[in-house]
């Protein structure tokens, strides 16, 4: 096919009939059809615009050869190549594959330090063998999660016999080391739900998952904490963790600290705590959505579900403690008449101090910590007053600032904030909702503050075109910093909802309400309209 197509390069009407060999041309021709040349035609642009509109986050480079399918069955041989010893690579491997493509290939494991750096993966598929190189197993997965979004089934029968994927060689690496989703686990949130956006992480190459509670973790010691008939179990949990693992995801806990302590959204006026169990009023201000800082039971309270939530989530690196709009800190009066910033100062180095123990760093929204009113940051997010003026100079540097900026970017924009964080000397991860502009303007800072990273956030918008705009929108300023995809809108769609029912399977989805990225097709309220046809 090769030859072919290179002698129809060489005649002018490009049909075999018409070729006439000329000076130079019939010596190559000749070591062409003996093998001793190969010259391989990438394919035509069309076919690699559709390749490549598949895939989330886009590889670095990618190139597709006009050769013969590859097909992914038991056939194929899979080389790993990684950078030192791995015990459990060839089994992980062979699972990944059969994961994927439903077959069993034969597997091989080889010691290559030809690639160093964590999460770089080569892919090289040709004939009936691919082969991988990474430094770790992470950058397998992130191989097979490529290779994944690439394949197609074959075509002509009723049911899957084999995936398929054209000739391609695959250079890829991230823009950054810390990629993050933070996902909100409200009650009306379902387990499935959770473990799909985990596993949709992990398929867009996200490393960390944040998964803040809101009233549906049952403390064994707080139940008071957790809404009775909307829960889950540490034993849950636990597994979730676990799987994250094996995904090559890590989990990280959050509990609010300081302000959103009703573990409800503002505007619904619910709180987990008091709406039920009136008598620990003591433990908030009087307004319920701060955390009452002068009452020491608070801290036996906090101190004893942080310390249980670390133990679920398997001794983690980092634990998010929240700390932002608390809106209005200081009513009560105990607390209106303490110095209330040495109070905050001295909570927050307090669970500082009590994870640090633990290997573990505390994670907090930078919101308080700036001032509203200082015009440096006007347009940007600052909820800061003079209760928390000048903590910043006082923390420890190991805190790691979250900094949240949701809107739309200016001109030239260069989102102040995060560098002036930066430039304090904290690690800083910019973190971006539901605007994609926002989200790649925020990927190009990190690039160029040399920030540490992003976490992006889904709050309660975990369904429909908000959840595909966050998680491809994100996937994408991770590994490319400032790259937007090339797809329009509807492609998106149906390239994302393709991705969704992808890591759905691995599940697998069982129920009418745990398919698609919603749902329900039509909210039930939609049924409630306010008015109805006169008769």
């Amino acid at each position: 096919m090769l030859i072919v197509h290179f002698i129809k390069q060489l005649t002018p009407d490009k049909t075999m009939k018409s070729f006439i060999p000329k000076s130079g041309s019939f010596a190559l021709v000749c070591f062409l059809l003996l093998g001793t040349v190969v010259i391989a035609a990438e394919l035509p642009a069309p076919e690699v615009e559709v390749l490549k509109n598949r895939l989330v986050p886009t590889p670095k480079n990618i190139q597709f050869t006009d050769g013969p399918e590859v097909i992914l069955d038991k056939s194929t041989t899979v080389v790993v190549e990684l950078a030192k010893e791995d015990a459990s690579a060839k089994a992980n491997t062979a699972a990944l594959f059969r994961r994927c493509f439903g077959a069993e290939p034969a597997v091989s494991i080889a010691v290559k330090d030809t690639i160093k750096e964590p999460d770089v993966y080569r892919v090289k598929a040709a004939g009936k063998t691919v082969t991988i190189s990474a430094a770790d197993f992470a950058g397998v997965r992130h191989a097979f999660s490529t290779l994944r979004q690439l394949a197609e089934s074959n075509r002509g029968t009723l049911k899957t016999v084999d995936f398929r994927i054209p000739e391609t060689e695959i250079d890829d690496a991230p823009a950054m080391a810390f990629r993050g989703l933070h996902v909100t686990w409200f009650p009306e949130i379902t387990q499935f739900r959770i473990e799909q956006a985990i596993r949709l992480a992990a398929y867009y190459k996200f490393n960390h998952v944040v998964i803040e509670f809101r009233g549906n973790f049952m403390f064994a010691l707080h139940p008071e904490l957790c809404w009775k008939e909307f829960h889950t179990t540490p034993q849950e949990v636990k597994k979730l963790v676990a799987l994250g693992k094996e995904l090559g995801v890590t989990l990280i806990p959050f509990i609010p600290m300081f302000g959103h302590a009703s573990g409800s959204r503002e505007v619904t006026g619910k709180h987990t705590t008091l709406d039920l169990f009136p008598e620990y009023l003591p433990l908030f201000e009087p307004d319920g959505w701060v955390w009452c800082l002068s009452n020491p039971a608070v801290r036996k309270v906090l101190t004893e579900a942080v310390l249980e939530m670390y133990e679920v989530f398997d001794n983690p690196p980092y634990f998010h403690i929240g700390c932002d709009e608390a809106y209005e800190p200081a009513q009560c009066r105990s607390c209106r008449r303490a110095d209330y910033k040495k109070l905050f100062m001295e909570h927050l180095l307090y669970f500082q101090k009590l994870l640090a123990e633990r290997n573990c760093r505390i994670m907090m929204w930078h919101d308080m910590l700036i001032q509203k009113s200082n015009p440096r940051w006007k347009g940007y997010t600052a909820v800061g007053n003079p209760k928390t003026e000048g903590l910043l100079e006082q923390l420890p540097k190991d805190i790691v600032i979250c900094d949240w900026q949701y809107g739309t970017p200016k001109e030239n924009e260069q989102w102040p904030t995060m560098r002036f964080f930066k430039e304090q000397g904290f690690m800083v991860l910019a973190c971006p909702w539901n605007k994609a502009s926002g989200t790649f303007s925020l990927g190009k800072t990190v690039a160029e503050a040399k920030l540490d990273g992003m976490l992006c956030t889904l709050w309660h918008r975990m369904h429909g075109g908000d959840l595909m705009r966050m998680t491809t929108a994100g996937a994408q300023a991770t590994w490319l910093a400032d790259n937007a995809p090339v797809f329009t809108d509807r492609q998106q769609r149906f390239i994302f909802h393709r991705h969704l029912r992808q890591v759905s399977w691995d599940m697998p989805v069982k129920k009418y309400r745990d398919t698609g990225a919603a749902d329900w097709q039509v909210s039930p309220e939609n049924f409630m309209g306010d008015t109805l046809p006169s008769h």
